[in-house]
């Protein structure tokens, strides 16, 4: 049985009235324990509708989210389990710090969960030490640290309450490379350790094609592609097309084969670029040594 099932899930904003607008329509999808997906579309294709759906803020006018079995949406308690086994972090996260200190806004999911001290004390410690928050910042206002380390904060109050399920809506939103690329080595140490599923909305298709298992493309609140890096990333013509973009490492494969290199088509990382080029500079060396 799949963690998670999406089933013909469909929403409107306002509803019956003229200003409606179709958010989601017809969406179907499962996960996996462990996987990690990524969600991209462009502004307005239901991405953040889908994923407070995920989290049962937002309730469907159709179809159903089943977690381990149960419908979410079936039942107050059900629907209360739910929002601890699936951390929602939203985008900019750091705006939701409320408390006085980062140790208290962190504890803040454990304790609504109705552990004991000791236990909220221990989830404390290792959410911040997931996102390497020093212990000295912990008995500091949130609101005296600098934007990383109020991200880092905020997304370790998700963390704290170890959810099975990890959505996170554009974690490195705003952030430089150095920070992006920390955040990113962060949430993939939560995987790794805790096993958990994590599902990420992001922009960038460089990032989604470097950790995704599985990436979603929404289009017009329905799923217009999904599959592997290399399945989604394949329909690049598509994608532009709907006014997403394609990795840039995919665009220099494609232009230099455009100029007569013989180079695959399933190059969307550096890494993947940089290794077909070696192995091109390498068959054309052979190819000299030879003739």
């Amino acid at each position: 049985m799949p963690l998670l099932e999406v089933k013909n899930l469909s929403y409107s904003y306002s509803k019956g009235t003229p200003f409606e607008k179709k958010a989601l329509s017809d969406i179907s999808f499962s996960v996996e324990k462990g996987e990690y997906i990524s969600i991209i579309g462009h502004t307005g294709s239901g991405k953040s509708t889908l994923m407070q759906m995920l989290d049962g803020l937002i309730k469907p006018d159709e179809g159903s989210v089943v977690l381990e079995g149960k419908d979410i949406n079936s039942d107050k308690k059900i629907t209360r389990e739910a929002r601890f086994k699936v951390g929602l972090c939203f985008q900019y996260p750091e705006y939701q710090l409320f408390e006085e200190t980062v140790e208290k806004d962190i504890a803040f999911g454990p304790k609504n969960m109705g552990l004991s001290a000791a236990e909220i004390s221990e989830r404390v410690l290792k959410a911040a030490a997931f996102v390497k928050l020093d212990g000295e910042l912990l008995k500091r206002s949130p609101f005296d640290l600098s934007g990383g380390q109020k991200r880092r904060a905020a997304i370790a109050g998700v963390m704290a309450m170890l959810p099975e399920i990890l959505i996170l809506d554009e974690p490195a939103a705003g952030l430089d490379p150095v920070g992006r690329n920390e955040i990113l080595s962060m949430i993939s140490e939560y995987r790794r350790s805790t096993g958990a599923t994590v599902m990420m909305v992001t922009h960038s298709m460089e990032t989604a094609a470097a950790v995704s298992d599985r990436i979603f493309v929404l289009e017009n609140g329905a799923i217009a592609y999904t599959g592997t890096p290399r399945e989604v990333f394949g329909h690049s013509e598509e994608l532009i097309k709907m006014g997403l973009d394609v990795p840039v490492s995919a665009k220099i494969a494609s232009e230099l084969r455009s100029r007569g290199l013989d180079l695959p088509l399933d190059i969307y990382t550096a890494e993947g670029c940089a290794d077909a080029l070696a192995r091109y500079a390498a068959k054309l060396k052979e190819g000299k040594r030879n003739g």
